[in-house]
């Protein structure tokens, strides 16, 4: 075994997790230990062709031949090795374990282990106690501030149509082929950072954004990407 590679591949796995607001746990076997903290914020999302947003029956966007909306909680988690609170995305049966432990432990006492298995679109997530909160982590705990769920992973009402003249075949405006290209890249990423990166650059859809911040919107989509949100539902894009 060539340790040098080994280490430098630790390293960036580790960079790699630490590198945002989510979770992510990109490999089989990637695992996280924290506490959870605060309520969670549920709601059902769909992907409208050009971002996730929270499901709105009135809206005829919402209403694409073969989709139906998914379902996804966004709960706050304290990283102790990171001394950090962080984000934590699920889907409809890791949530279900979660309220498992909640009922049988208690979430404030303790401290758990999510870990991913499997790739791709066969992938689960396992949730167990790792160990109970001793004094000096509830003093974290207790002056650690809570992420805002709502505003972060997208809480806010669907955006809504744009006119006629769409910033698409507007001058100055990102063109058709461009906004394609970053849609696709977009697809794999979670829901509340699409959503977030969208707030970000003061735009409610790709192709609202304009030519000038193209390249470093791009740079921030390829920094996103290489994880995947802790989802145990089939990705319809993949």
């Amino acid at each position: 075994m060539n340790t040098a590679w080994e280490s430098a591949r630790g390293m960036a796995q580790k960079h790699n997790a630490n590198g945002g607001l989510f979770i992510r746990l990109g490999n089989d076997g990637d695992k996280v230990v924290g506490a959870f903290c605060g309520d969670p914020y549920p709601r059902e999302v769909i992907w409208t062709g050009e971002r996730y947003e929270t499901y709105d029956a009135s809206n005829p966007d919402h209403h694409v031949e073969g989709q139906r909306p998914s379902f996804r909680v966004a709960l706050n988690f304290y990283v102790p090795a990171e001394n950090t609170m962080k984000v934590l995305e699920v889907g409809t049966k890791t949530f279900k374990d979660i309220l498992q432990c909640r009922e049988k432990y208690t979430l404030e006492g303790w401290t758990f282990e999510v870990k991913r298995h499997g790739e791709g679109t066969r992938t689960t997530y396992s949730v167990l106690p790792e160990r109970q909160v001793d004094d000096v982590l509830r003093a974290k705990l207790n002056e650690t501030e809570l992420h805002d769920l709502h505003a972060i992973a997208g809480g806010r009402a669907a955006s809504p149509k744009p006119s006629n003249d769409a910033p698409a075949t507007t001058p100055g405006y990102i063109d058709a082929p461009t906004a394609m290209r970053i849609i696709g890249q977009l697809k794999a990423l979670p829901r509340g950072e699409v959503d977030a990166l969208l707030r970000r650059f003061n735009v409610n859809r790709v192709r609202e954004l304009r030519e000038a911040d193209v390249e470093a919107f791009t740079r921030e989509v390829e920094q996103l990407e290489g994880g995947t949100a802790l989802s145990d539902e089939v990705d319809p894009f993949a």
